[in-house]
């Protein structure tokens, strides 16, 4: 291991004066990581609390029946009544403007509709640029809505059931029998779910880390196609060193700048972003296993490849192909359907899903999925490289 050792502390100190190492590995990324937060909300590991304009123009029972459920919520931490408008223009312009993630209005005449049997209707107004808030809103108008229906029914069902006459002081009072036996309108509370997300921050941080990992990467194993150009590689040949030498070189090198550049990713999105990247053991295992999968997988290209620049444009190829099928530019869209086990031929998929399996407080061993997956591509991925690279009379 000493010449493979001595030839990657050459290119080492090449990559670090240079720089280029340093901006593929830890600039690009975390600039990206903090774009994706600033566009999506600037989310930093805390809780995510909607706020919603409530402009009640009913002012009857109705209105401020759904007003005291929305205060509940409100007083739970749940989501946050950022203003009461007073006319429907006033609110409007408060979602528009982003003021508040929706506003919901409750229009004049609801308690006469409702009492009356006819349709009722929540009005809606969501900031664009929110759309899960949005869904919210909406979400907590239409169960209000619904049940109020239900109590309808039951009501109309009762009368039409009657063989007497029914006054009005007798529907008022089969109204509020129904209401009262109806379930809570709005309920609220944890639900275990079969998959973990990451918070925005970390996940962006972790998607563009092990995105951009594979380029960086690639500056260790393209070092071989490089000396190929330069005229150095038959040099280094020819010296009295096992040929497989000079290959674990370059992989050592292309393993040394992936472990660099993410333990500094990791430690400055913490800084800077408040990710949290979970259990510090579990995070590095993942590390480790994934720097293993993406060293092999450039390793192949570059085995195949003819020049550095050839090498450079199918690893851009790989790299971007995998990772969008693994999702990192979109948080939790590939949880369900085909494609959420399509994506398990991506090795950042597992390594964003190890990632998740810690967020959610789990032990060690839930990760070892994720950490087998990530080691099998390398070693794959390695095997044919240098099924390859033995053909071409390189390691032998």
């Amino acid at each position: 291991m000493g010449p493979a050792r001595l030839i990657a502390s050459k290119d080492l100190k090449l990559r670090i004066r240079d720089r280029s190492a340093i901006i593929v590995g830890v600039v690009a990324p975390l600039g990206l990581a903090v774009i994706f937060n600033a566009i999506l909300g600037g989310v930093s590991g805390g809780d995510f609390v909607p706020a919603f304009a409530v402009a009640n123009l009913d002012q009857g029972p109705v209105g401020a029946a759904f007003v005291d459920v929305l205060e509940q919520i409100d007083a739970d931490g749940i989501i946050e009544i950022g203003g009461e408008p007073a006319s429907e223009a006033e609110a409007t312009t408060l979602a528009e403007e982003g003021v508040v993630s929706a506003a919901i209005i409750l229009p004049q005449g609801l308690s006469e509709a409702v009492q009356a049997q006819e349709p009722i209707g929540i009005v809606v107004i969501a900031d664009p640029d929110n759309p899960v808030s949005a869904e919210i809103a909406r979400s907590l108008a239409a169960g209000f809505a619904s049940e109020i229906r239900v109590a309808q029914l039951a009501v109309v069902t009762a009368i039409e059931s009657s063989d007497a006459a029914i006054g009005p002081e007798q529907i008022a009072q089969l109204a509020e029998e129904a209401a009262a036996g109806l379930p809570e309108a709005i309920s609220v509370g944890a639900v275990e779910t079969t998959t973990r997300e990451l918070d925005l921050a970390t996940f962006f941080a972790a998607a563009m880390s092990v995105f951009f990992l594979f380029f960086t990467v690639s500056f260790g194993v393209n070092g071989l196609l490089e000396e190929q150009q330069q005229g150095t590689a038959q040099r280094l040949i020819a010296a009295p060193i096992r040929q497989s030498s000079i290959v674990s070189g370059k992989a050592i090198v292309s393993f040394a700048l992936g472990i660099v550049s993410m333990t500094i990713l990791i430690v400055t999105s913490s800084l800077l972003l408040g990710a949290d990247w979970g259990n510090p053991i579990g995070v590095g295992l993942l590390v480790v296993a994934g720097v293993f999968s993406a060293t092999g997988l450039m390793m192949v290209v570059a085995a195949y490849a003819k020049t550095p620049e050839q090498a450079g444009n199918l690893q851009a190829i790989l790299a971007v192909g995998l990772g969008m099928l693994g999702g990192i530019f979109f948080p939790g869209s590939l949880g369900t359907g085909v494609l959420s086990y399509v994506a398990y031929i991506s090795p950042h998929r597992w390594f964003l899903v190890g990632l998740g399996d810690l967020a959610g407080g789990d032990d060690l061993p839930v990760i070892l999925p994720s950490l087998l997956g990530l080691i099998a591509f390398g070693l794959i991925s390695w095997a044919f490289a240098m099924t390859r690279f033995r053909s071409r009379g390189i390691a032998t």
